[in-house]
């Protein structure tokens, strides 16, 4: 007993329990066959197996010392890793060469006076010369598999960085290989005899990385016997079944994709003619594509490069056999016993044009995840070229077979890579193709000495660099025969005309949108905004699908970019102002996701909208899109806050705009302009108070406007006039009332306008009955024209603010509990008790009711107007058809003297109540 249970602590407790296990079950097999015993003998017999006092169970044992085990295991794991390098696997060797090392330091804790065993330092020898041997071999290396590969080309860089620690040892061992020093005896039989015994341990199986023996399947002993066959001794039919097996573990769980492309990849080397090497390249496509079977990411750049590089072999090899057809309809109902004569009509299996909207829409994923500002990103949009060449090529393959249906949408997908590029992008794309074409034919003359030089040179570089210089190994050339046409317009033309005749709803409607948006980039605006208006696509584009929606949105946006650039301000507000309106500008350009505290989104909605992100250089520019809105909406908003008559329309043109004004007009204390927005407010500021000039400076000094290219000059010409007529108008609104006449020579001085472009303007504002005033032809001057309000109309006008006032807080306490309105749209409503409520309605005279904008409230307490947060509905009520009061009550009898409605009555008071009122309700009704 005690020599059986206290033997366990003279080495380590693991090895003495396993000698334990198999003596134990050993001595009970003896115990079993001899003669019957008590089962008081029993017990005691079979706990007392190994005690000293028996003979032949000291004869049986073996006590060995630390320092064996370790060799033992250190011997066991070179075994193993000289196993798997003469069979190239090389990353099951970079695992066990890990293995090596934790040995090594357990190895070197015991002995420590010897140093690095000899074992080791010879096994790092042997790496060196199979790295060598393997990477001399050019034709294995091809045949490894991605990992396998970049397996061999880790274990180069790191053995070449862990042997300068043991390059003296590696030397005295290249010196005398043959000698035993420095290892323990056993150990070095051990090794003489895996050197002796190589033959018998080629027939045993491998040993796994815990030493159990791994057993070949009779599916993997068969595969391994079929490929390594001679290739002349493999036929039609041994092809055509291996090609079935494959197919029919295509998508089962536990089966190696990466495999199975490479044993498609090898079968299509040794297809018995063009019929069944289609059959086999098709099927190595698809293939390809299981590699990667998830859409929410996207397919390496290696791979969609291997995968492009296939189907452009498939489609040469169709234009060099034109009988064979690729038909996705065909079920092969007979199975080929035999590769059909050439010349005979032949069908194959096959979808090319699912094949490239699958390329395309991998394409697409990949730029939306890479970092634009990397150098990976512009090497990715070199790929595109490549992608227009395939689709090129398979749209020759349809006319061939008068495919309408496939030709449609194969010019639709070029079209949507067309689309969106002006003449300068163009021609950088046409002459990329041409320099990577001249590139290709030049390589082509060259001899093939230079890649044993780059095998060279590939050694000096560090792991990372060796990565990635993997993942450009695979190159796919530009057909020679491919060319870019150089008229991009002619080209948009033609393919968009064959999807007017043959393409389906959703295909015109894109391709209607992508040559809007390729019009309005071009700086046609007339022409791109007659093609949205009579395509109806406004009324039908929210029926449409999402991706449609999205593109309809990029539409508008460059229309009102296009319209803004022609000078046309009105038509440039009235295309961006439904897209500021809603506040979610990035969420409807699919530029950039928003999140809010209002609205909550599941994952899987936010997995959807990341999928519809456009890429970084399809991007508009936001700032650019903003400046462009906000300064349309300050030159039409600032003249219509300035006129102050009952027939001005008192009508919000943007409530964006409005909401910015009245925010910096809140702060006590505004520094120079930093961003767009403050630029714009600065000069709104300034032309409100007919500082053209320092208006313009504020624009003009944007740097959005860059951005334009070559019409920044003309468009800050046409700003430059637009601000000038803008201020004049402003100035004869704002104060008008003031003078009795003005001098058009005067007005043509201050603003720097032609007499006759001031003579236009203003005869058009006393025809449109905004500014109320007469010419005075011989003098040249605007006679002005004021009139006090009655006392009647003054109240009633009081009146009609309070009842706005009064709907505008219903709607809003509506509009909060149903959650319709944002808190930063209620804004607007806050902080006036004290601030801009004050201060416009802080002028009412002493004794009359305040008559500051909005300012009925605060106006009650007479002199002091306004205090009490006259404005806080103010702004909010004119989209009710409240008509707002000026900040001046000498000039309120000027609204009444313009409508000459007032003057035609007999009894003028009521029929202004009577208008006003019926006014205001047929505003509401609509």
């Amino acid at each position: 007993m005690a020599s059986r249970f206290w033997a366990a602590g003279s080495d380590s407790e693991e090895e003495s329990e396993s000698e334990v296990e198999e003596t134990s079950s050993e001595e009970e097999s003896d115990s079993s066959s001899s003669s019957d015993e008590g089962s008081q003998k029993k017990g005691p017999s079979r706990f007392m197996i190994g005690s000293s006092d028996s003979d032949s169970e000291d004869d049986k044992r073996v006590i060995r010392s630390a320092k064996d085990r370790r060799f033992d295991e250190l011997q066991a794991t070179c075994h193993e890793i000289r196993n798997k390098v003469n069979i190239n696997d090389w990353s099951s060797v970079q695992s066990l060469f890990d293995k090596l090392n934790k040995q090594l330091e357990k190895t070197q804790k015991v002995t420590d006076a010897i140093g690095v065993p000899r074992v080791y330092v010879r096994i790092l020898v042997e790496l060196e010369d199979g790295l060598k041997k393997t990477l001399a071999d050019k034709d294995a290396k091809k045949k490894m598999s991605p990992t396998n590969a970049k397996a061999l080309n880790t274990m180069r860089q790191r053995l070449k960085k862990h042997n300068v620690s043991f390059q003296e040892q590696i030397d005295k061992f290249r010196e005398n290989p043959e000698s035993t020093e420095e290892e323990p005896s056993d150990a070095s039989d051990d090794d003489s005899g895996s050197d002796d015994g190589s033959d018998e341990d080629e027939e045993q199986e491998d040993l796994d990385v815990d030493g159990f023996e791994k057993i070949k399947t009779k599916g993997e002993k068969k595969k391994d016997k079929f490929f390594t066959m001679d290739p002349t001794q493999i036929s039609f039919d041994m092809v055509r079944q291996k090609l079935k097996d494959i197919v029919m573990t295509r998508g089962k769980r536990g089966v190696d994709r990466n495999e199975q492309v490479e044993m498609l990849t090898y079968l299509a080397t040794v297809a018995k003619g063009p019929v069944q090497k289609l059959e086999v390249l098709i099927q190595v496509v698809s293939a390809l594509f299981d590699i990667n079977p998830s859409m929410s990411t996207h397919m390496s750049v290696p791979l969609w490069k291997r995968c492009s590089g296939t189907l452009l072999e498939v489609l040469q090899t169709l234009a060099d056999n034109d009988y064979i057809e690729v038909d996705e309809m065909y079920d092969n109902p007979e199975e080929r016993t035999e590769e059909p004569p050439a010349g005979q009509p032949a069908k194959v299996w096959g979808n090319l044009v699912g094949f490239i909207e699958r390329l395309d829409d991998e394409l697409f994923k990949s730029l939306q995840v890479l970092d634009p500002h990397t150098n990976l990103y512009l090497e990715r949009m070199k790929d595109e070229p490549l992608f227009l060449a395939l689709a090129q090529k398979v749209t020759e393959y349809l006319e061939r077979l008068s495919d309408v249906r496939g030709l449609s949408k194969m010019a639709l997908r070029r079209v949507e890579h067309l689309y969106y590029k002006n003449d300068l992008v163009y021609g950088a794309m046409r002459k990329l193709v041409q320099q990577q074409q001249a590139a290709t034919a030049q390589q082509t003359t060259q001899t093939q000495q230079e890649g044993s030089d780059e095998a060279v040179e590939a050694e000096d570089l560090d792991e990372e660099e060796t990565e990635a210089k993997q993942a450009d190994q695979v190159t796919v050339k530009i057909p020679a025969d491919f060319h870019l046409d150089e008229d991009l317009a002619a080209t948009m033309t033609r393919l968009s005309t064959f999807i007017y005749k043959h393409g389906d709803e959703r295909s015109k409607a894109r391709t209607m949108l992508c040559c809007i948006f390729f019009e309005a980039i071009h700086d046609d605006f007339y022409r791109a905004r007659d093609m949205m208006l009579m395509s109806h696509l406004q009324d039908n584009v929210q029926h449409m699908d999402i991706s449609t929606q999205i593109l309809y949105n990029r539409t508008m946006a460059q229309l009102g970019l296009a319209a803004f650039r022609a000078g046309l301000v009105n038509e440039a507000q009235s295309a961006l102002s439904e897209m500021y309106g809603s506040g979610r500008v990035k969420e409807l350009l699919a530029q950039g996701m928003s999140m809010s505290r209002y609205q909550d989104k599941t994952p899987e909605q936010e997995k959807l909208e990341r999928r519809r992100q456009m890429p970084f250089h399809m991007h508009i520019n936001l700032e650019l899109l903003e400046s462009v809105h906000l300064i349309a909406a300050m030159l039409l908003e600032t003249p219509n806050m300035a006129a102050t008559g009952l027939a001005a329309p008192r009508r919000v043109i943007s409530k964006p705009f409005r909401r910015l004004l009245d925010n910096y007009e809140r702060q006590t204390f505004t520094g120079p302009p930093e961003n767009v927005r403050d630029h714009v407010m600065a000069a709104t500021k300034s032309i409100m108070g007919g500082l053209w000039q320092e208006a313009y400076h504020y624009l003009s000094s944007l740097s959005v406007w860059n951005l334009i290219g070559g019409a920044k000059e003309n468009v800050l010409v046409l700003l430059k006039a637009k601000l000038q007529e803008c201020g004049l108008k402003t100035y004869l609104f704002s104060y008008g009332s003031y003078y009795s006449s003005l001098s058009l020579k005067q007005l043509s001085e201050m603003f720097e306008l032609p007499e006759m472009q001031v003579h236009s303007i203003v005869s058009k504002l006393m025809m449109d009955d905004k500014l109320h005033g007469s010419w005075d032809q011989p003098t040249s001057t605007i006679v002005m024209h004021n009139a006090e309000p009655s006392r009647l109309q003054s109240l009633a006008m009081q009146f009609a603010d309070k009842a706005a006032t009064m709907v505008d807080l219903n709607e809003r306490a509506l509009t909060l509990r149903t959650g319709g309105m944002r808190e930063s749209e209620d804004d607007m409503g806050r902080g006036y008790q004290e601030g801009s409520g004050a201060r416009r309605g802080g002028r009412g005279r002493g004794g009359l009711p305040g008559m500051g904008r909005g300012g009925s409230r605060g106006g009650m307490l007479g002199g002091r107007g306004g205090r009490m947060g006259g404005t806080r509905f103010g702004d909010r009520s004119d989209r009710y058809g409240t008509t707002g009061l000026t900040s001046n009550v000498s000039s309120l009898p000027d609204r009444f003297q313009r409508s000459g409605a007032f003057r035609q009555q007999q009894n003028p008071n009521m029929q202004s109540i009577g208008q006003f009122t019926s006014g205001r309700m047929d505003y509401r009704r609509k």
